[in-house]
Formats: C-alpha cells, structure tokens, sequence
C-alpha cells in the first residue's frame, strides 16, 4: 500500500512539474497555423539612472510592420510599494524572420527580484496576432 502512495505521488508530481513548466515557455503563436510569434526573455534589467527596465523578446511576424507592448508588474515582497506595473510599446519588423527586440519600460517602483510580464503583438490592425506571459527575474544594473 505504501508503495502505490509513492508511485502514485511520483506520478502526480511528474505530470505537476510539466504542465507547470509550460507557462514558463512564453511562446505564443497567433494560432490557427499563424507565422506570429513573440517570445518574453526570463530575465529583465532594471538600469537605476534612468530608472526602466529593459525587456528582451523574440519577435516572428508577416505584413511588414507591427507593433509588440509589454506590461511589466512585480508585487511585494519583491517591491516595498503595494505594486509596481509599466508598460512600453515597440515598433518591430514583419518579414517572417525572427527578430531580437528589446523594450524598455518606465520603472519606477520596481526593484530586483521576480515580476511578471506579458506581450502583446498586433501587426496592421489593432486585433492581437501573438501574446505571451510568463515570470520573469528583474536584475539591478548600473548605467
């Protein structure tokens, strides 16, 4: 009896950690076979003289130009405030290559430490095309 309560905890937590690590891909395709896609970078920066964050992405897109916006939010303990949020948009090109975009954010009241984030990419039109979130670890730098 006692072997079948392991087996059957190893199994449960088996599936647990992998459903549990899909969110922490932050891939998003437009579905539907779409070619768009935006991926969110599990780190960010958080530079002290100016005061952003600046948030790494993987962008995939068709049409010739779009637009991707993240939102940032980090919640105590991570902060001293009762919640940090920012948002920032960024321009990116839609030739069907994946692009390194990075997109900076209006930091104040973010600190080190976890937050969480997510993407949203339109190309043309104001409809959603690809989205993703996921946790993402903020780290200090100076600059």
């Amino acid at each position: 009896m006692k072997r079948i309560r392991i087996l059957t905890l190893l199994s449960v937590l088996a599936v647990a950690l992998s459903v549990g690590l899909l969110p922490g891909v932050a891939r998003a395709n437009g579905g539907g076979g779409s070619q768009n896609q935006v991926t969110i970078q599990p780190q960010a920066e958080y530079i002290i003289a100016g005061a952003t964050i600046d948030v790494g992405l993987y962008v995939k897109c068709q049409g010739g130009s779009g637009e991707v916006v993240v939102n940032v939010t980090q919640s105590p303990p991570q902060t001293p405030y009762p919640m940090a949020a920012g948002s920032g948009p960024q321009t990116v090109v839609c030739d069907g290559q994946t692009h390194s975009v990075a997109v900076t954010i209006a930091g104040f009241g973010f600190d080190a430490g976890t937050a969480w984030a997510t993407a949203d990419l339109t190309t043309g039109s104001p409809t959603v095309v690809a989205h993703a979130q996921r946790s993402i670890n903020i780290v200090v730098v100076n600059g």
